[in-house]
């Protein structure tokens, strides 16, 4: 089983601690900061834990967090091998989550991209090959996704992907809603819009 997942704009790479310093910096900008980590400000020690924890989930669950970068321009004829993919895009993934309200253990998608990506549905491109790997390969029932109400384009990637509202959080200013795809109707649908073989 291959954990590299392709597809037309992007390579999707398993974290590992090679990416610590990318991914750090990634997550502690402001603008993705605001809605993935409530805009706290996450440790050196606690990106470590974050990739640590995901590699586990690579070698138990069969899942975790992707390290999204621009996939490599093809080689010209007469050129060279492809340019290497370059810098960290964002990141996309599964993780076990608690589930809303205490209900339980779910497997949740995250996504968060560099804010200079943003806008061009490479967010939805990267969660739809993660879903695929999930529902296809691993084999995975249900998969939720927790939104913060205030972070409106999330909610409108979920619902491209094909996830539907679950269940409703707490009200208020950190109010979030719940999104879920089940695999029966995920592999019926076979979005592979973006995927590359």
């Amino acid at each position: 089983m291959s954990e590299v997942l392709r597809t037309v704009r992007l390579v999707l790479h398993p974290v590992s601690m090679r990416d610590h310093g990318a991914l750090l910096t990634h997550w502690t900008g402001p603008l993705v900061r605001r809605h993935l980590f409530d805009d706290r400000v996450v440790t050196p020690v606690q990106v470590s834990e974050i990739i640590e924890a995901s590699e586990r989930d690579f070698a138990t669950e069969g899942y975790g967090l992707w390290a999204l970068r621009p996939a490599p321009a093809p080689a010209s004829p007469g050129g060279g091998a492809a340019a290497p993919g370059g810098p960290l895009a964002g990141v996309a993934g599964l993780s076990h989550h608690e589930g809303p309200l205490g209900h339980g253990v779910d497997v949740e998608i995250l996504y968060s991209l560099e804010p200079d990506h943003w806008g061009r549905g490479l967010a939805a491109e990267a969660s739809r090959a993660v879903l695929d790997y999930a529902f296809g390969v691993v084999g995975v029932h249900r998969i939720t996704a927790e939104i913060d109400t205030a972070n409106p384009a999330s909610s409108q990637i979920a619902l491209q992907l094909g996830m539907r509202r679950w269940r409703e959080g707490p009200a208020g200013p950190d109010g979030a809603a719940y999104y879920a795809a089940e695999r029966s109707r995920w592999v019926g649908s076979r979005r592979k819009v973006d995927a590359v073989p």
